[in-house]
């Protein structure tokens, strides 16, 4: 690619209007949750033909947006079910995988989605809709990647098993069927986003990489890889995840353009993180939920009542709950899609989980921004009862995960916002005076979700679906320069 002519996307960008980029730009988003990759391409005014997950409450929750960002796609087309049978309608032979020899066995977690999902395998009017697209102009998506847990691996393994092990686990493997999309639509671009920790794994960037250069036969795809940490996009957020785009390769070499260009382009658009405060803390100043179990909307209080711990819909008007505040330029730029400034008429998904007496101490006495064993931190970590050690001297100490109980900082950026939040947020206490973890609102606030996207679901879902998305603003940025690349294909090929 070294040889290609540099194409900087943003001089050719700035040449075009919004309604020359409502251009019906194609794409399917596979793995696509809750919606943040599908938020982000809709911004950036691409057409979705499909999406698909196997988990059912985060494509309720893009169903129930999908008239908002999506008017013209069928809800018909965001389809439930399993790629491992979805792939198969496309009718272009079976998914080998690489595998050296340490296979893994699928977790109870996987098996039981599996369980729950309809079977698509025979379903005609999926079929259908397959057949009936013939070319995507982008594929998306981000195949999960559960197997590079090292819980349940043996600790007697070497090294070079264990990493062995990672290329091996089948629910890594999944991206080749993902891949087999691309094989049968031939994208012109495609999207693959994955957690950082795959690139350190033996051998897995390289697979992925070899894989998608390798697919489509001759009109395969010139590839690239980097990571990119959501605090440098302007993002209250440290969140590294690795980003893989492939470009096909009779463009690439027929209009000269590089896809390390494009990471370019990407790199180039780099801002500074906004602080915490900015992106939260306009956002009603509710309590703890102050009994377990207690989440039914009976149960709920107003916003207006001082012991409120929240609504997962508010009873009052969005614009009335947050002021003037609302104007702020962070929510302003979250709530702008397709270049129109929206609020929503309620404040959605602000509700707070329950905590023990003595989880609220500790969060009480968190300061903010530093771990359990810094002295700052001795009066909380005296009421912490799991994994203390005690020194000669009477020192006390937690071993392992030092951010078991962490409190976020407003004068910085949030720790990455991970799916695990749907289990607790001890590690993500909010930073103001009154002690309790985030909401799913505000760690979607966090991660870009515009305030009028909805998520389905129980509070805890709502976490999960909300941690394991791509960043809206990542996504439309990506859209942007894919969208770039695009017009000038387009451009150049009337």
């Amino acid at each position: 690619m070294g040889n290609y002519n540099r194409f900087y996307f943003s001089d050719y960008r700035n040449a075009f209007t919004f309604n020359h980029f409502m251009k019906n730009y194609t794409y399917i988003d596979l793995f696509a949750g809750a919606g943040g990759l599908t938020i982000g391409f809709g911004n950036k005014g691409f057409h979705l033909e499909m999406a698909n997950d196997i988990a059912e409450p985060a494509l309720n929750t893009l169903k129930k947006n999908l008239l908002k960002t999506h008017p013209d796609t069928n809800e018909e087309r965001v389809i439930l079910g399993d790629i491992k049978e979805l792939y198969k309608h496309l009718g272009n032979g079976d998914v080998s995988y690489d595998m050296q020899g340490h296979m893994v066995i699928e977790t109870g977690i996987e098996l039981e989605l599996r369980k729950k999902a309809p079977s698509v395998k025979d379903n005609k009017g999926i079929r259908k809709i397959l057949a009936g697209i013939n070319h995507v102009d982008v594929l998306v998506g981000g195949p999960p990647c559960q197997g590079f847990s090292m819980i349940g691996r043996s600790k007697k393994a070497s090294l070079e098993e264990r990493t062995k092990g990672f290329i091996d686990d089948p629910r890594n493997q999944l991206f080749k069927h993902y891949l087999k999309f691309a094989e049968k639509l031939s994208p012109k671009l495609i999207l693959i986003e994955n957690v950082k920790g795959l690139a350190s794994a033996s051998g897995y960037r390289d697979l992925i990489e070899k894989s998608l250069r390798d697919t489509g036969g001759e009109n395969n795809y010139e590839t690239s890889s980097a990571i990119l940490n959501a605090k440098d996009f302007g993002l209250a957020q440290n969140r590294e995840r690795i980003f893989f785009i492939g470009l096909r390769k009779d463009l690439s070499e027929k209009y000269g353009i590089a896809v390390e260009g494009i990471f370019e382009e990407i790199i180039n658009a780099k801002k500074e993180a906004i602080k915490l405060k900015e992106v939260i803390l306009d956002l009603p100043q509710i309590k703890a939920n102050p009994k377990p179990n207690n989440y039914s909307e009976e149960k709920e209080l107003s916003f207006s009542n001082i012991n409120c711990f929240g609504k997962n819909m508010s009873d009052g008007p969005y614009k009335e709950l947050l002021g003037e505040k609302d104007s702020q330029s962070y929510v302003r730029l979250i709530n702008t899609y397709k270049e129109r400034l929206e609020f929503p008429e309620r404040l959605y998904n602000h509700k707070s989980r329950y905590h023990n007496e003595r989880d609220l101490f500790i969060f009480k006495n968190l300061v903010p921004g530093k771990y359990l064993n810094d002295p700052e931190n001795k009066k909380a970590l005296s009421k912490v009862i799991y994994g203390v050690e005690i020194d000669a001297k009477g020192n006390r100490r937690v071993k392992g995960f030092v951010d078991k109980y962490f409190k976020l900082d407003a004068e910085s950026v949030s720790k990455t916002i991970i799916a695990h939040l749907e289990l607790d947020g001890n590690s993500y206490v909010h930073p103001g005076n009154i002690p309790r973890s985030i909401t799913p609102r505000e760690a979607a606030r966090i991660q870009s979700f515009p305030d009028w996207y909805f998520f389905t679901g129980t509070t805890r879902n709502q976490f999960k679906q909300i941690g394991n998305a791509v960043p809206p603003l990542m996504a439309s940025l990506i859209a942007e320069n894919f969208k770039s690349v695009l017009d000038r294909i387009n451009e150049n090929e009337k």
